[in-house]
């Protein structure tokens, strides 16, 4: 029940947190079990909820031991299908609790049903794909040893890929690789050596999902920022931004990336940017109004999980968590004092009204940083970003 509650209240969270949220095939998110999920890992926890709102089917998913140490937060991660993977800078005893993680994995595989796991074993906000730990392959090898499993059991490589990891109004695409299934020439090789080609086959998919950074220039986050995927099929999307990439890349556009903000949101012309001023001249009263009235919730929760996450990837995935909890609360006390000082308004009214203006402020502030940004480039700049780019 907690799961299902969870699962919505996620998804609602997630409009006013993400501008766009592309999947490369919505078909993959009906699929039954049993699936392993193989995925990169750049965005903390919020990675996890992603695939877990989106799935018509529970995803269990391997957590980090530490967050298992209190009682009640063992019920409450357990009922939200986590499951503990230990590393060994939180304790060399916990360790051997990783057989029965994995014996976990496996039987809920065996059952039919869906796993998610972080390959690369740690979370870092980057562009990149890093080394492949050993869990997936562990997990994968030992449910094809039941010769039933082999023909029904496949692991999915899934690639995350986000404009940003710190700013509200992000855009995502997430890519579905080939599943693997398996490999029957592999039978005679020993367990390490399928594991390590199944790690490099793992690794091979996810990297043709990803738009991979190089020299922090800005590029992918250009181009995942300005998604229009009106111009193309969600399915050939990560190719066709793969080549525009190589072309910013190629038009030593790279300097000037650097004077856009961290959500690189951009007006390509002089139409879409007359557009933009429109939508600034009328969302500007609720937008103050939806600024004025969600500032004291949102101003205090900000600077104390700055403080508590500060070093650590946690911040904009704990701010996340933290608002979808507490803010439906906000909106109901805060809807209950307005209609007692006004009480000609109705109670529900208001109730709409402040997520409403919210919403509204988020989109005056993502278009007021378009602006600055179109103003921050040269023309000759902007000629190159539209010619190469055709606003992807």
């Amino acid at each position: 029940m907690l799961y299902i509650f969870t699962k919505y209240l996620v998804r609602a969270g997630l409009f006013f947190f993400c501008r766009r949220i592309v999947f490369s095939d919505t078909k993959v998110l009906q699929k039954h079990g049993p699936l392993l999920l193989a995925c990169n890992h750049p965005n903390s926890f919020f990675d996890a909820l992603l695939l877990g709102a989106f799935f018509n089917k529970p995803v269990h998913f391997l957590a980090r031991g530490d967050a298992f140490k209190n009682p009640w937060a063992v019920k409450i991660l357990t009922a939200l299908k986590a499951i503990p993977i230990y590393r060994l800078r939180e304790g060399k005893q916990y360790l051997a609790l990783n057989d029965a993680t994995f014996e976990k994995c496996t039987a809920i595989l065996k059952e039919g049903g869906i796993v998610l796991i972080f390959t690369e074993g740690l979370c870092l906000h980057q562009w990149k794909l890093r080394p492949l730990k050993k869990g997936t392959a562990r997990i994968a090898v030992n449910v094809w040893k039941d010769e039933e499993m082999q023909q029904r059991f496949r692991v999915l490589p899934v690639s995350f890929n986000y404009s940003s990891f710190k700013s509200f109004g992000k855009n995502v695409v997430i890519h579905f690789g080939n599943p693997l299934g398996y490999n029957q020439p592999l039978n005679q090789a020993t367990e390490a050596e399928q594991m390590l080609e199944l790690n490099r086959n793992i690794s091979a998919e996810l990297e043709k999902g990803m738009l991979i950074e190089e020299n922090d220039d800005g590029s992918v986050r250009f181009l995942l920022s300005n998604l229009n995927t009106r111009k193309n099929d969600e399915a050939s999307l990560i190719n066709f931004l793969q080549q525009r990439l190589l072309k910013l890349r190629s038009s030593q556009l790279e300097p000037s990336f650097l004077k856009l903000s961290e959500n690189k949101v951009y007006p390509s012309g002089n139409v879409e940017m007359m557009l933009t001023l429109i939508a600034l001249v009328f969302l500007a009263a609720p937008a103050i109004i939806g600024f004025a009235l969600n500032l004291p919730l949102y101003l205090p929760l900000q600077s104390f999980l700055k403080k508590k996450t500060e070093g650590t990837v946690f911040y904009h995935s704990a701010l996340f968590v933290v608002l979808i909890i507490t803010y439906p609360i906000y909106t109901l006390l805060l809807g209950l004092l307005l209609s007692l000082i006004w009480p000609s308004v109705s109670f529900w009214i208001w109730v709409m009204y402040i997520p409403t203006t919210a919403f509204c402020a988020s989109v005056f502030f993502d278009k007021a940083i378009a602006i600055k940004n179109y103003l921050s480039l040269s023309g000759d700049d902007r000629k190159i970003i539209e010619s190469v780019t055709g606003k992807a």
